[in-house]
């Protein structure tokens, strides 16, 4: 009577790969960049008033800066993204990492 043979390594179900990590990343960085983005216009175009007269300024930026990442951004985030990507498949092929 025979047993059946038991794998050597144990199966890896869905791990995520490197250039899945690194897309995840990249992303999280982009938005964080729109967002940053975002932020900075809304202060410097006085949309929500001085900032000396009106000591509710910082929230109101923040609000509107929500309202505006909630509705999609500025697209910037797919912008980035296409922009890095191509460079960073670049540097993974010269640094023997990427996926063949």
């Amino acid at each position: 009577m025979s047993s059946p043979v038991a794998p050597v390594a144990p199966r890896v179900a869905n791990t995520p790969s490197a250039s899945d990590a690194r897309a995840v990343k990249l992303r999280k960085a982009a938005s964080e960049f729109e967002s940053l983005l975002v932020k900075q216009m809304l202060k410097e175009s006085k949309i929500a008033g001085d900032e000396k007269a009106n000591g509710y300024a910082d929230m109101a930026v923040d609000a509107m800066a929500s309202a505006v990442e909630k509705g999609g951004g500025f697209g910037l985030i797919r912008c980035i993204e296409a922009a890095i990507e191509p460079s960073s498949r670049r540097s993974a092929a010269t640094n023997g990492t990427m996926k063949r």
